[in-house]
């Protein structure tokens, strides 16, 4: 949990340092109270570079501690490396999973632009929109949910994409007592999935709806058509 932590300040210092990451953010539409919130992130390749040379002792230990959550490959590479980096937290606050968006949509073919730690899905994106609201919006992806959040509602949570809905999301979901609003992205596979997950809450007793963008777009899309966004 330590080293997650380290991480992910590490991360946040950098993204404020690279001015084509918060370019990035900024035409995503993310806030910049959004980033500091969530304690956003920026993955530039250094993070070698900051630790002890890989000869010694304690840097070998920390690079083999690295990779043991996912944060370095076995090839000694950042996994996230080149990604806008989103940590997802347990109920106590602590780090359990990196979440990494390619921010060059120029990459090499069959480069994926969505990135995870190895491992299970852990975490639940903005844990405290799940007590004491009366509706709860459901996300597909973690941009739209900051989208959602930047734009003033901060209801809002996220799946890890549709098939994504973790049994710790969906019991958080349960428990919390709301009305679930999915919005899922406006394309065949969001629609089934908003589907499935509507079938799983209804049949525990849960209120939901279906949050409808115009055909073929996302929270984020929309948001960068609309102006002010808000509306």
């Amino acid at each position: 949990a330590d080293l997650f932590a380290r991480v992910v300040e590490l991360y946040q210092a950098t993204l404020g340092e690279s001015p084509e990451a918060l370019a990035y953010v900024a035409k995503r539409g993310i806030s910049s109270e959004a980033v500091q919130h969530f304690r956003l992130g920026y993955a530039n390749r250094t993070l070698g570079y900051r630790l002890p040379q890989r000869q010694t002792k304690a840097g070998a230990d920390l690079r083999g501690r690295l990779e043991a959550i996912g944060v370095f490959r076995a090839s000694g590479h950042e996994h996230l490396a080149g990604s806008l980096v989103i940590p997802l937290f347990d109920e106590h606050g602590r780090v359990v999973q990196l979440y990494g968006r390619k921010i060059l949509d120029d990459l090499r073919e069959g480069t994926p632009k969505h990135l995870y730690l190895p491992g299970p899905h852990r975490g639940i994106f903005n844990r405290a929109a799940l007590s004491g609201s009366d509706d709860v919006i459901v996300c597909e992806a973690l941009i739209d949910a900051l989208t959602f959040w930047s734009a003033g509602y901060r209801n809002v949570t996220s799946a890890y994409g549709i098939e994504g809905v973790t049994d710790e999301l969906f019991s958080a979901l349960v428990s919390s007592g709301a009305r679930v609003k999915i919005a899922f992205d406006r394309d065949d596979a969001g629609e089934r999935g908003a589907e499935k997950l509507s079938a799983r809450l209804i049949a525990e007793g849960v209120e939901t709806y279906r949050v409808m963008f115009p055909k073929g777009m996302d929270a984020n899309l929309y948001a960068e058509k609309v102006t002010p966004a808000t509306d």
